[in-house]
């Protein structure tokens, strides 16, 4: 049964909404900027503790993204291009703050955050060039950041158990983490950082959270995010007006988005289709990722390059884009070394791969892509 809604979901997504005979090729890319693991100590130590981080992918391989990261990225992207002279290209999604943790006084109640480049100055130090770096890569085109929220966190929730006393996010907090291995939970599936989650924020401060977001990513990056997806794909349709209000015209997307409700007083999601050009009252167009290249997770990169070219190649067959779905963390190298190294040359191999069985490829972003189908639709 599961297969055969599989199955269903992958034909609905593809038969409806935008197509096109090009064959453009999209990379979105979550979590920049964003906390995860501090560092390999604290992994050791919270493995000793019997917390098993090794048994999730994204505590065992994510952190924040250093400059010899995005250097090794960037590197790889630049060594390809398309038959228009394009560089490979990842929309990196940025969470553009994190948690203060030295101003923070959850026994007050009281939340304060500071900018990525805050959090890259109390890692690396004050001399990093890490910023300059992802500007620089801005500007050549194979590294687009766009709007991911404000910090990867569900604040209200996550200031509340801290006030409570919850043993887990304590020892989250102290390790200058949003949350540990146990913090996951079925009352707690996405580990506080669904930020976008209605059931436990107000619309109002969600708001007042993404505006926020918006001016800071704006005065960061000198240019307007043109597009938006929330953590772990959680938000209500009552909040596509916030971002419409924030010059949004893009909505990223996985075919289902998660939206919070409230059944018998206890909070839970409903899911709701998308696909590809898929238009809402707004106008705001929706972009659907459908294909994904996420070897962090099994350490797998030739099986995963195997599978991202299929779902290319059935992608290019319905003659829509190709948009893949790649983390952050299958980039990073400080908590497990082997995990950059490995799949940055996977990703080499599938671009290259990419190139070779379809030589009319197109390397865009996804806000080039959101313009292209709303040029369609004049």
């Amino acid at each position: 049964m599961s297969y055969i809604l599989t199955k269903a979901k992958d034909i609905y997504v593809n038969l409806r909404g935008f197509h096109t005979k090009r064959k453009l090729l999209i990379i979105e890319s979550d979590d920049w900027g964003s906390i995860r693991m501090p560092s390999k100590a604290v992994f050791n130590s919270l493995k000793e503790q019997g917390d098993n981080p090794e048994k999730d992918a994204f505590l065992s391989n994510d952190s924040l993204e250093s400059e010899e990261d995005l250097n090794n990225l960037f590197e790889v992207l630049s060594s390809v291009k398309d038959f228009k002279g394009n560089f490979a290209t990842i929309t990196a999604n940025f969470a553009i703050a994190n948690p203060d943790f030295e101003k923070i006084d959850f026994s007050e109640g009281y939340y304060a955050y500071e900018p990525f480049y805050g959090t890259y100055e109390r890692y690396y130090g004050k001399n990093n060039s890490i910023l300059s770096t992802v500007k620089e890569a801005a500007k050549q085109g194979f590294f687009v950041p766009q709007l991911h929220c404000r910090e990867h966190l569900s604040v209200d929730r996550w200031i509340k158990d801290l006030k409570n006393g919850i043993t887990d996010t304590i020892k989250a907090f102290n390790n200058k983490m949003i949350g540990i291995g146990k913090s996951f939970s079925e009352n707690n599936p996405f580990g506080y950082m669904d930020a976008f989650n209605s059931n436990y924020t107000s619309d109002a401060k969600l708001a007042d959270i993404l505006t926020e977001a918006a001016r800071v990513f704006e005065g960061t990056f000198d240019f307007q995010s043109n597009t938006f997806v929330a953590s772990c794909f959680v938000w209500s349709e009552r909040f596509e007006k916030t971002l419409f209000d924030n010059k949004i015209k893009g909505i990223q997307s996985a075919p289902w988005q998660n939206i919070p409700v409230c059944k018998n007083e206890k909070y839970t999601f409903k899911r709701k289709l998308h696909y590809t050009g898929e238009r809402n009252k707004l106008g705001q167009v929706y972009t659907v990722r459908n294909c994904s290249y996420e070897p962090a997770y099994l350490q797998n990169p030739d099986e995963c390059v195997a599978k991202c070219l299929t779902e290319i190649k059935n992608s290019f067959a319905y003659k829509k884009p190709a948009i893949i779905n790649s983390h952050r963390f299958n980039y990073i190298g400080s908590i497990n070394p082997e995990n950059a190294k490995n799949n940055l040359l996977g990703l080499k191999k599938l671009l290259t791969q990419v190139i070779d069985i379809y030589p009319d490829v197109e390397f865009i972003s996804t806000p080039q892509l959101v313009d292209i189908i709303l040029q369609e639709k004049k």
